[in-house]
C-alpha cells in the first residue's frame, strides 16, 4: 500500500508536468517549470527510495530527493512574489539562493561528515525501504530554511491580499491553502503516521494548485497580452474583464485614464456605478453586433476612443478587452473642422440671404 501511494503520487505528478509542458509552457516563465521539475524529481525519488536495496543506494537517492526539499520552497516563494506582483531586490534573491545552496551542501556531506547526519541505515517497513537517520548538529538549519520560507510566503500572501487589490483573491486563497497544507504535512503529518512521507502529497498539491492558478493568472497580467512597444509609448491603455463582467486587470495607462479602476479588486465587478454602467453598455453593444465599434467617451477636458475586443488566453477566449486611447487632440481637430464648416455654411447662408434681399429691393 505504501509503495502504491508513492507510485500513484508520482504518476499524477507526471500528468501535471505533462499538462504544463504541452499546454502552458509557452505562456509562462521558467519559474513555473522549476516547480514542476523539482516536484516530479522528488516524487520519483520517493519511489526509487522505497525500492532501494542498500544504504549507499538509498543515501544517494536521498541526496537527489533533497534537491526538491531544499529548492522547491524557494521556487514556490519566488512564484508567490510573481503572483502578488512584488519584485524583491536582486541582493535579496541572491541571499535566499545562497542560503539554500549552503543547506544543500550540508546535505551532500551526509555519509562523509557527521554535520548533517551522524549515521544512516535502512530498514524495511510496510514493504518499502526506509532510511533511518540520526540527525547531526546542523540538520536544524534545514528546518530553519523551511520555516523561514514558509513564514515569508505567508507574509507575502497577506500583503498581497491587503495591499494589492489588482491581485486575484482566488489565486491568493489557493496559494495560501498550498502553504497551509505544506505546514500541516511537514510538521503535523508525521505525528499522525510515519508510514508515509506526507511531503510527497504536499508537493503534488503544489503542482495541482499552480496549474489551477496558471489557468487564470495570464488574465490578470493584461500587459503580457499585448505588444510592449505600445505601452512604452503610453498612448494606449487596456482593461480586461471576464465573461461575468468582473474586473481582472488594467495597465498603468488605463488606470491613469480611469482612476476609479486602480482601486477595484480583481475578480469583482466594477465598483464605481457610473463606470460599471458604461462598461456594461459597451460590452452589450459588442455582444449584439459581434464586431468591435469605436466609442467616444468624454471625461473632463479629455476625449477617449474605446474599442472592445475578445480577451484571449492563448487561443481560448476568456473575456473582454477594452482598448483605450487618448483621442483628445484628434477629436478637437475634427470638432474644429466641424465648427469651421458650420460657420462657413452660416456665413454662406447669410450672404445668400443678403443677395436675395438686395435683388428683391431692386425690383
Amino acid at each position: 500500500m505504501v509503495l502504491a501511494y508513492y507510485v500513484i503520487v508520482c504518476f499524477i505528478s507526471l500528468i501535471c508536468c505533462s499538462a504544463y509542458y504541452f499546454i502552458k509552457r509557452k505562456y509562462f516563465s521558467t519559474r513555473y517549470a522549476m516547480i514542476f521539475l523539482l516536484a516530479f524529481l522528488s516524487q520519483f525519488c520517493y519511489v526509487l527510495l522505497a525500492l532501494s536495496q542498500n544504504v549507499r543506494e538509498a543515501l544517494i537517492i536521498y541526496k537527489f530527493l533533497y534537491i526538491g526539499g531544499c529548492y522547491l520552497p524557494l521556487a514556490g516563494l519566488f512564484l508567490i512574489f510573481s503572483i502578488c506582483k512584488i519584485e524583491p531586490p536582486k541582493w535579496v534573491r541572491f541571499i535566499m539562493i545562497a542560503f539554500t545552496t549552503c543547506i544543500y551542501m550540508l546535505v551532500l556531506s551526509a555519509g562523509y561528515s557527521p554535520l548533517f547526519y551522524k549515521s544512516v541505515d535502512i530498514e524495511s517497513e510496510n514493504g518499502v525501504t526506509v532510511l533511518v537517520k540520526e540527525y547531526g548538529p546542523l540538520h536544524i538549519l534545514f528546518y530553519l530554511e523551511i520555516g523561514i520560507f514558509l513564514f515569508i510566503t505567508l507574509v507575502v500572501l497577506a500583503y498581497g491580499w491587503i495591499k494589492k487589490p489588482d491581485v486575484s483573491r482566488k489565486n491568493l486563497a489557493i496559494a495560501a491553502f498550498m502553504q497551509v497544507f505544506s505546514i500541516f504535512a511537514f510538521f503535523v503529518g508525521r505525528l499522525i503516521t510515519k508510514d508515509i512521507e506526507w511531503m510527497a502529497l504536499a508537493d503534488l498539491v503544489d503542482e495541482i494548485g499552480f496549474l489551477v492558478i496558471m489557468n487564470s493568472i495570464g488574465l490578470y497580467r493584461v500587459d503580457n497580452m499585448v505588444s510592449s512597444s505600445i505601452f512604452a509609448e503610453g498612448e494606449f491603455g487596456y482593461i480586461s474583464l471576464d465573461y461575468k463582467k468582473r474586473y481582472l486587470s488594467a495597465t498603468d495607462v488605463a488606470k491613469r485614464f480611469f482612476p476609479e479602476i486602480a482601486k477595484n479588486q480583481a475578480d469583482h465587478v466594477i465598483e464605481d456605478d457610473r463606470m460599471r454602467q458604461i462598461f456594461d453598455q459597451w460590452i452589450e453593444d459588442y455582444k449584439r453586433k459581434k464586431v468591435s465599434v469605436s466609442h467616444i467617451y468624454r471625461r473632463g477636458e479629455f476625449i477617449y476612443l474605446i474599442r472592445m475586443s475578445d480577451l484571449y488566453d492563448g487561443r481560448k477566449k476568456r473575456g473582454f478587452l477594452l482598448e483605450i486611447s487618448d483621442d483628445t487632440a484628434h477629436q478637437q481637430h475634427l470638432e474644429g473642422i466641424e465648427r469651421y464648416n458650420k460657420n462657413l455654411n452660416e456665413e454662406l447662408k447669410a450672404k445668400t440671404k443678403l443677395i436675395r434681399e438686395l435683388k428683391g429691393s431692386k425690383k
